[in-house]
């Protein structure tokens, strides 16, 4: 039963970790406190027949009067839990509803990543859980990648600085261009798994280097996403460019209707350090992409909007066919709209640019 009035606040508070789920806050909060995980639940509101959530692959969801009290038990505001701990926006609990407090199973797919143990140090003995937005996460103040599709583990980045600096890089693609952003990376990932699985691109080069830096061989599909990082966000910042166009009916670098975007292509090839290999098959991958983000603007359409300018890039892109729908958890592939996966046969390629 909820008693009324405020609640004391308990003596030690759990700082802030942005991104936290509230099933790793509420275990950091009750074990600061001494406090089993049920006990904190009730305070808070749950019935006492609330079972522990585990955290790694549940999450407890609050309700406006739950969330209230845990201000009132946490010595956090309202606002400040909002901030930090993301899920809670996502809570479909009214404040009418008699269940504030619901333990329920991540959807199929979303799994909770567990933070850097550099940002994590000192918080306790318990893992510190984050919202599930892929199947990995890369911490750039401590240098770590975290991995959650074959099991929690992490892995330090001292000898790949440019993985780090990869994803400096998408963060600033992310804030600029908005939850496009997710499909163009889910894109752009897709490319380079092409490039990695035909042994095409920076196979010979840095992709082996990075593959020995981390001591594993092709066997470890796990890895692939790290070792074409720095290459996937090069890719997908350069389909900002061109679908900012897009958006506009303009083709790349402001061609005449009907121009063909092999100049695009040859562009990445450039900006990647890989124009032999674009021109030896590599191009493939980036013209299915293209056959899937045609202009389909009527040209007398584009004549009229000759003079239009590209969206700005700082202004966010509205989601774009085929992408309107772009789920923000879950794995990054399933995002993508090009058909091949990791680790199963390349299905057959197209050849014709978009126009």
């Amino acid at each position: 039963m909820v008693s009324e009035g405020p609640l004391a606040r308990l003596p030690q508070r759990a700082v802030r970790v942005r991104g936290e789920t509230v099933a790793s806050f509420l275990w950091r909060l009750a074990g600061l406190n001494g406090l089993a995980f049920e006990d904190l639940a009730w305070r808070i509101g749950a019935a006492r027949t609330v079972r522990a959530a585990d955290p790694a692959v549940e999450e407890v969801w609050l309700g406006p009067v739950a969330l209230q009290r845990l201000a009132e038990v946490s010595g956090h505001d309202a606002a400040y839990l909002t901030r930090a701990l993301v899920s809670l926006g996502q809570s479909r609990i009214s404040a009418r509803a008699r269940r504030q407090v619901q333990v329920e199973p991540w959807p199929q797919g979303w799994l909770p990543v567990q933070a850097c143990a550099g940002c994590a140090a000192g918080l306790g003995e318990r893992p510190v859980w984050r919202v599930p937005g892929g199947q990995w996460a890369v911490c750039t103040r401590h240098g770590r990648w975290t991995e959650v599709e074959q099991g929690q583990f992490q892995v330090r980045l001292e000898g790949l600085p440019e993985v780090v600096e990869a994803h400096v890089r998408r963060v600033r693609l992310e804030r600029r261009t908005g939850l496009y952003a997710r499909a163009l990376l889910a894109d752009a990932q897709q490319v380079a798994v092409y490039w990695w699985q035909c042994r095409q691109m920076a196979w010979r080069g840095v992709w082996r280097a990075r593959q020995e830096a981390l001591g594993v061989d092709r066997s470890a599909l796990w890895a692939v996403p790290l070792v074409v990082y720095p290459e996937t966000v090069v890719v997908a910042e350069s389909m900002a460019v061109r679908e900012r166009q897009r958006a506009v009916g303009r083709s790349f670098a402001g061609g005449p209707a009907g121009w063909s975007t092999g100049r695009w292509v040859q562009w990445v090839g450039d900006r990647l350090g890989m124009g032999e290999e674009m021109a030896a098959g590599g191009h493939r991958g980036l013209e299915a992409w293209l056959v899937s983000h045609r202009n389909t603007v009527p040209v007398v359409e584009r004549l009229a909007r000759a003079e239009a300018r590209a969206v700005p890039r700082s202004a966010p892109l509205a989601l774009l066919e085929p992408h309107r729908v772009v789920p923000v958890h879950g794995r990054l592939e399933e995002v993508s709209c090009l058909p091949w996966r990791l680790g199963s046969p390349m299905t057959g390629m197209p050849f014709r640019p978009a126009g």
